[in-house]
C-alpha cells in the first residue's frame, strides 16, 4: 500500500482495516475518502496519521492522541504539564475527581506531541487535543486559549499553562493543589 492508499495492483484502493494502517473508524472514515477521491481523480492525495484521538468509555475512560511520553522523549527534549481533575471545578462538582490530562510538548519548538486524559469525558476532551495538534497550535496558544468553563476539557488549558510555567513563559495561576504544596 503506498501513501495514496493504492494497493499493488495500480488501480486497486484499500480503506480501513485492510489496509493495516490505524484500526479505528476515523481512520477508515478518511481513508475511504482519499481512497475514492484518488481511484476516481487519480493519486493526488494522501493520508496522514499523525493526529489521530482515540479512547475508550470505560470506567474510567480514557484518550490519547499523538506521542506517548517516552516515544516523544526519544527523539525531542520534552516537557509535560499535568492537569488534575481534583484541581477543576467541573469534576469536583461532578463527584468525578479522580482522573487528569496531560501534554507533551517539545522543549524547543513549543508543539505539542501528544495528549492523554484519564477520567470522566477523556474520549471527548481528547478532541481538543488532537484539534490543536493539527491546527499546529504551540504549547502557549493552547494555554490562552478560552474554554467552556468549567467543563473537562478545562484540563487542556491547564496542562498547557503547567508547561509554560515550566518553560518560564507567560504569567498562568498556580492550580489549587499547589496552595497545599511545601517550597
Amino acid at each position: 500500500m503506498d501513501e495514496y492508499l493504492r494497493t499493488n495492483v495500480g488501480h486497486i484502493f484499500a480503506a480501513g482495516d485492510v489496509d493495516g494502517h490505524v484500526m479505528l473508524v476515523q481512520t477508515a472514515r478518511m481513508e475511504g475518502r482519499i481512497a475514492a477521491k484518488n481511484a476516481v481523480l487519480g493519486p493526488g492525495q494522501h493520508a496522514t496519521y499523525h493526529v489521530v484521538p482515540s479512547g475508550s468509555f470505560t470506567d474510567p475512560e480514557y484518550g490519547k492522541v499523538g506521542l506517548t511520553e517516552p516515544q516523544a522523549a526519544r527523539t525531542h527534549d520534552t516537557v509535560t504539564g499535568l492537569a488534575r481533575y481534583d484541581d477543576m471545578v467541573r469534576p469536583v462538582a461532578d463527584g468525578r475527581p479522580d482522573g487528569f490530562c496531560k501534554l507533551i510538548a517539545d522543549r524547543a519548538s513549543h508543539a505539542i506531541l501528544g495528549g492523554h486524559v484519564l477520567g470522566e469525558y477523556s474520549a471527548e476532551t481528547v478532541q481538543t487535543i488532537a484539534a490543536c495538534m493539527a491546527a499546529g497550535m504551540t504549547v502557549e496558544q493552547v494555554a490562552e486559549l478560552q474554554l467552556a468553563y468549567p467543563t473537562f476539557t478545562e484540563g487542556v488549558s491547564m496542562a498547557a499553562q503547567k508547561i509554560c510555567r515550566t518553560l518560564g513563559i507567560g504569567q498562568f495561576p498556580q492550580t489549587w493543589s499547589y496552595l497545599g504544596a511545601e517550597g
